[in-house]
């Protein structure tokens, strides 16, 4: 995968803290990031409660948060990471149907949702997108 070059709109690089209970995801998600050239991972958890207490210590300026997870889901880790660090942009990803869950996600104030399976690039694009858009801009994001 070749190392993009950041976006001539872009203003900064997105500091981004990453949540999935699968580690291998995790790297592949982190290696794309870091690859694109828009982002620096400061930070990953394997479930919603160490990803909350991340997010507090570290104040990311976004935050791709898987939603089934063991000790905290994301569902649950949304609103505690939105206390920690309210400036933060959420992306919850999940393998459930956007139908059933987008819904919760934005009610309890995540700012956009995607199902999991999108290449990796799709996921880094969509991310940027959502942490450089006004909160509430986006919500479901659909390939």
């Amino acid at each position: 995968m070749p190392n993009r070059a950041p976006s001539p709109h872009a203003s900064r690089v997105i500091r981004a803290l990453l949540i999935d209970d699968v580690p291998d995801l995790r790297t592949l998600v982190r290696l794309t990031l870091t690859m694109d050239g828009r982002f620096d991972v400061v930070g990953e958890a394997g479930d919603g409660q160490e990803g909350a207490a991340l997010a507090d210590e570290l104040q990311p300026d976004a935050v791709l948060l898987d939603l089934a997870m063991p000790r905290m889901d994301g569902l649950t880790a949304i609103p505690e990471i939105r206390r920690a660090c309210p400036q933060a942009r959420i992306l919850a990803y999940s393998g459930f149907e956007t139908d059933a869950m987008a819904l919760q996600v934005i009610q309890i104030c995540g700012d956009a949702y995607m199902e999991k399976g999108a290449e990796p690039q799709r996921i880094a694009d969509v991310f940027y997108q959502v942490a450089t858009s006004p909160p509430k801009a986006l919500g479901v994001v659909r390939d």
